[in-house]
Formats: structure tokens, sequence, C-alpha cells
């Protein structure tokens, strides 16, 4: 498939691999719809209908999918990085709340 997989679970990538040029030609309309089934699914895909079984389900899945990697590929592809901020860090959090309990202990002994 044309898309990043990850979020597919096993059974929804081999109904993708073994269906998913059936899939595009039903909606595109170079190949007619045999069955009710396949009428079905072609309404869920145009979204005249929520998706009920679990090939509408995964086709509507797999064209979110696409739909969010064309828009925002780059930040999908992307690896998170950590950023220091210079106006607040662990060390520094912890000099304020040493700081912090040493007035605190000056301040209320008995």
């Amino acid at each position: 498939m044309d898309c990043s997989l990850a979020i597919f679970s096993n059974e929804e990538r081999e109904i993708l691999e073994k269906y998913g040029h059936w899939f595009k030609a039903l909606i595109s309309g170079e190949l007619g719809p045999y069955t009710e089934k396949q009428k079905l699914f072609i309404e869920a895909a145009k979204n005249e209908r929520h998706p009920i079984s679990i090939e509408e389900k995964t086709w509507f899945k797999y064209t979110k999918r696409k739909e969010i990697e064309e828009k925002h590929g780059h930040v999908l592809s992307s690896r998170p990085e950590l950023k220091t901020d210079p106006f607040y860090s662990r060390e520094g959090a912890k000099h304020l709340r040493r700081s912090q309990m040493s007035t605190m202990g000056k301040n209320h002994r008995a």
C-alpha cells in the first residue's frame, strides 16, 4: 500500500493487500458493483453512510491515513527532539527546591 501501515492491525493489512485494488476500482467506477456488499461498500466510501463492515472500516481508516500523510507527512516522518529550555531545567528545579527547603528550615526552627 502507498501509506504507512503502522496503525493497521494484521487483519486490516491483509484486507488492504488482498482487496485494495478492488476497492480503488469500485470507488473510481472502473469496476461496477456485482454484489449488495459491494454496493454498500461504495456508499460507505462516498460518505453516504457510516462504514459498518470490517472492509468498509478498513478502507475508511486507509483513506483518512492517506489524507493525514498528504497534509502532515513531514511531521509524521520526523523524529521528536528534546529541546533544552534555558529558562527552566531539571538542575534549576533541584537548586530551587534545595534553596526553598533551606529557607524553610531556617525560618521555621523551633
